[in-house]
């Protein structure tokens, strides 16, 4: 069967040519597509200006959003008190204790002298010893080792374990962590204490 089996003739036409069975229109472009068009190149000519002249990018507008839904955060946030609200309060040391007992000593020892984590009982105190300055190094961390534990613990015994703290005994001597510590002889010198493991590990 040759190719000329397979071909359809073409219907003829008065007024439009035809090819391979497709018509061939003239009809004029719709209104409404000669709008698109224009409004699109009025669109353009504002537009590139604005964005090549004035700075804006998607990455700007994103990173001045983040910046303001972080200063909405810190504002809705509530305070942290200045001073330690559970200053000698004999039940909130108690539950401190617990906590000092569960959490903390693991890291710096039941006596506060350091293991992994420095000395609490010596005089040096890296971040500052104030008791705003004491809750923010529990709360939020610090590099070098110390986690953050606001999400597991939370304010109170954070506050209630750094009261416990204040009732260990203290030593004059430079304490594991501090720059003029030198151990004991016979033992291994500590350069820097061991990151302590995080929050729920």
């Amino acid at each position: 069967m040759s190719a000329e089996d397979h071909y359809i003739p073409e219907l003829p036409h008065a007024d439009h040519p035809h090819n391979d069975g497709i018509g061939e229109e003239d009809n004029p472009i719709p209104p409404w597509w000669w709008w698109s068009f224009f409004a699109t190149i009025l669109f353009a000519a504002f537009y590139i200006p604005y964005f090549t002249l004035t700075g804006w990018s998607q990455v700007l507008q994103y990173t001045q959003q983040v910046e303001q839904a972080k200063a909405i955060a810190r504002t809705s946030a509530p305070a942290t008190p200045d001073t330690n609200p559970f200053h000698g309060n004999v039940a909130a040391i108690a539950e401190g204790q617990q906590v000092f007992t569960t959490i903390c000593a693991a890291c710096h020892k039941p006596d506060g002298s350091g293991l992994i984590g420095p000395s609490l009982i010596d005089p040096y105190w890296k971040y500052g010893d104030a008791d705003h300055d004491l809750f923010l190094t529990v709360s939020k961390g610090r590099p070098g080792g110390m986690p953050a534990w606001e999400s597991q613990l939370g304010g109170d015994k954070i506050w209630k374990a750094l009261a416990y703290a204040e009732t260990l005994p203290k030593s004059a001597q430079p304490g594991l962590g501090s720059p003029d510590y030198a151990p004991p002889a016979g033992t291994a010198p500590t350069a820097n204490p061991a990151p302590a493991p995080a929050p729920g590990s």
